[in-house]
């Protein structure tokens, strides 16, 4: 699979160019341990998700020179939160008699979550039936991309726009205070002083397409796997068994060795338990001699269901650049990971690279992407 086209937006950058730039810079956009994103076009629709959603979508559609859907491609969307800032006020003003029957009805008739695919997918003038939401809590746009992979390989749709849109609200971002999962301060992903995850905002969309569009590929998606170790609703399992058999499965399916990945991508959210068992995964399947792994979540924070896309698209940016991304904001690696963390960017040869990523209730997913030119 081929994607053709990439769009992000986060409190680092507007597009995939300025965050990359980003976070060559180790510019982080967070701000006491949250990441929102500003300043969107006056033409906007008023509710965030669904502008984060079309600005990003356009942004890929455009590279791709996709001018619409047909009824042959796909749409997937991941989210968790949807329109939440449509209508979880109103829902508090309701049981409060500060509003009235009508308004919180019309209010809250965006509270199903599919109601932002249904909306989004109206928005870029489609109709096209082929339309999947998934809210698997942090690998849900992982899950999406391989999804939409699947359903080109299985002759579903030819082409498919996968995305993910995350908005901060107040039940999110107390739910995770309540975790005790939360840093005020900037994460320190793999760092021994680590003291917890950054939420963000922000939306980033990829388009897929199954045969080789020669001088339009940007990247192959050329492997993946997923699975679900159940072992608890929020903590991983300690050895990182789910991930570890989630990686081995991407480089099965991309008929890869260990040793020919050139980095990897980790969720590394700068959780005590989350960068444990990640850093155990990556020490038994790649052994001592791992490759560079990094996280960039100190410059853009933790997107939640948005995570793993936003992260796929900084994937495709360093094979087109040939550069490895440095993990911002450690000053002590915290040896009992056992993984190969780099610090600071560097140019090097890419050839193949691991995206990594993990979420509530033990779900796990992992991509292998290729540079193009480069299929063995």
């Amino acid at each position: 699979m081929w994607i053709t086209g990439t769009g992000a937006l986060s409190c680092a950058g507007r597009n995939p160019g300025e965050l990359w730039e980003s976070l060559l810079a180790e510019k982080s956009g967070l701000i006491e341990g949250l990441g929102r994103v500003a300043d969107l076009s006056p033409d906007a629709p008023a509710d965030l998700a669904l502008s984060m959603a079309l600005e990003t979508a356009r942004q890929a559609m455009g590279q791709a020179g996709w001018s619409h859907l047909n009824e042959d491609d796909g749409i997937i969307i991941a989210t968790t939160t949807g329109q939440i800032l449509m209508w979880d006020q109103a829902l508090l003003h309701f049981f409060k008699d500060q509003a009235d029957p009508e308004s919180f009805r019309r209010a809250f008739a965006h509270q199903p979550l599919g109601q932002l695919l249904n909306t989004l997918t109206e928005s870029l003038g489609s109709r096209t039936p082929h339309r999947w939401l998934l809210t698997s809590a942090c690998t849900a746009s992982t899950q999406a991309l391989i999804m939409g992979a699947l359903w080109i390989r299985q002759k579903k749709v030819k082409r498919c726009l996968v995305g993910s849109v995350e908005v901060l609200c107040d039940l999110t971002v107390q739910g995770f205070r309540s975790l005790q999962l939360l840093s005020n301060e900037t994460a320190r992903p793999f760092d021994r002083d680590r003291k917890g995850i950054n939420l963000s905002e922000g939306a980033a969309f990829v388009c897929l397409e199954g045969q080789n569009p020669g001088p339009r590929a940007l990247a192959e998606v050329r492997g993946w796997g997923l699975t679900t170790d159940a072992f608890s609703m929020t903590s991983p399992e300690a050895e990182g068994r789910g991930s570890y058999r989630a990686m081995k499965q991407a480089l099965e399916t991309a008929k890869l060795a260990p040793n020919e990945i050139d980095w990897i991508h980790a969720h590394g959210t700068g959780s005590m338990h989350n960068d444990a068992a990640e850093g155990q995964a990556v020490r038994a399947l790649f052994g001592a001699k791992s490759p560079p792994l990094t996280s960039t979540k100190a410059i853009h924070g933790h997107l939640l269901a948005a995570s793993g896309l936003l992260e796929t698209v900084i994937g495709v940016e360093a094979l087109k650049r040939q550069t490895v991304l440095g993990t911002a904001n450690v000053q002590n690696i915290d040896e009992t990971t056992g993984a190969n963390v780099l610090v600071k960017s560097e140019p090097r040869p890419l050839r193949h690279i691991m995206k990594n990523t993990l979420g509530f209730g033990g779900a796990n997913a992992a991509l292998v992407l290729s540079r193009v030119g480069d299929r063995a």
